[in-house]
């Protein structure tokens, strides 16, 4: 059984709502509410939802981007959650992040080269040729020539800036990824492109990602398993041929029935949900999700279902499942 890197427990992250110049007390943006969550070494897990879900913020914290309100993050057999930025510089280069805009994460007035270099400079990694050296290896890795070193982001496509941001995310040889939407800007063919790529780095330098997406389809290509947030909280975790195939929470077989089929003599009945999401800053009570929900009892108004394991390894917080 492959060792964990990475364990979250009870992640919580609020953030205080202002109003003008006065702040309003007890008055939160329940971005994350309770995310628990694990990851092996080498394992890719898919993190699912729609936006404003706590996605993107459950990934900053991971990477300690963001300080978490409440909760626990364990990295490689360390408590990193209550780590000082002076004492977190030594995991940083552990931890790494593809972004979701490659142009935006990118600076225009610096060369490839640097770009790709600079986590090598600020973690005092190699002298100046073997920095230069591992710049032109990482380029190759990644699909590009080494004579792209000397030049500038915007003379590159979509597709070809990601990749030299893959590639400044691999450069200080990190144990962990976690990438934010690092397609969902591409056009499909160099989706696909991207996300293999991803794949063969993964088995050349044993990564481990956290694999952040609304959607479904790129997710399923990619991950060991998945887990689907809604509202700050997983309801649904399992490996991903289980959640595919046999999805036990409501709001996950809304989400899939939503997914385009090739082909087009298979039907798939469609699930719409009602309403939109409720906002974070005021959640209801209860299940979060029971006001859009068509499978919605009495318990579901006042009760939080805890997340557990309904089969081996499939876990759900519903209850639908007693």
């Amino acid at each position: 059984m492959a060792e964990l890197l990475v364990r979250a427990k009870n992640l919580k992250k609020y953030f205080p709502l202002k109003k003008g110049l006065v702040h309003r007390k007890n008055s939160y943006v329940r971005a994350v509410d309770g995310v628990s969550l694990s990851i092996k070494k080498g394992e890719t897990l898919g993190l699912v939802g729609e936006s404003g879900c706590g996605k993107s913020t459950t990934g900053r914290m991971v990477m300690r981007l963001l300080a978490p309100t409440e909760g626990e993050i364990w990295f490689d057999g360390r408590d990193i959650s209550r780590l000082n930025d002076k004492q977190l510089r030594s995991t940083r280069k552990e931890l790494q992040m593809i972004f979701q805009d490659p142009y935006a994460s990118l600076n225009p007035r610096m060369k490839i080269g640097d770009l790709i270099a600079e986590p090598l400079i600020v973690h005092k990694i190699m002298t100046k040729k073997e920095r230069d050296k591992r710049v032109h290896e990482l380029l190759e890795y990644v699909g590009l020539n080494s004579y792209h070193a000397n030049r500038y982001a915007h003379e590159f496509s979509g597709g070809q800036r990601q990749r030299i941001g893959i590639a400044r995310a691999i450069a200080v040889n990190p144990k962990l990824i976690v990438a934010d939407e690092p397609v969902s800007a591409l056009d499909v063919s160099i989706q696909s492109q991207v996300l293999n790529l991803m794949q063969d780095l993964q088995k050349e330098f044993g990564l481990t990602y956290l694999f952040i997406s609304h959607d479904l389809s790129v997710v399923e290509h990619i991950s060991d398993r998945v887990g689907v947030m809604y509202l700050g909280k997983i309801v649904e975790m399992a490996d991903k041929e289980s959640l595919y195939m046999n999805p036990l929470h409501p709001y996950t077989k809304a989400l899939l029935s939503a997914v385009p089929i090739a082909n087009p003599r298979i039907k798939r009945e469609r699930i719409i949900l009602q309403g939109d999401i409720p906002s974070p800053s005021n959640p209801p009570t209860g299940c979060t999700f029971h006001p859009r929900c068509n499978a919605c009892m009495e318990i579901c108004k006042t009760v939080i279902p805890e997340l557990k394991e309904i089969e081996p390894g499939h876990f759900s917080a519903c209850h639908l499942y007693k």
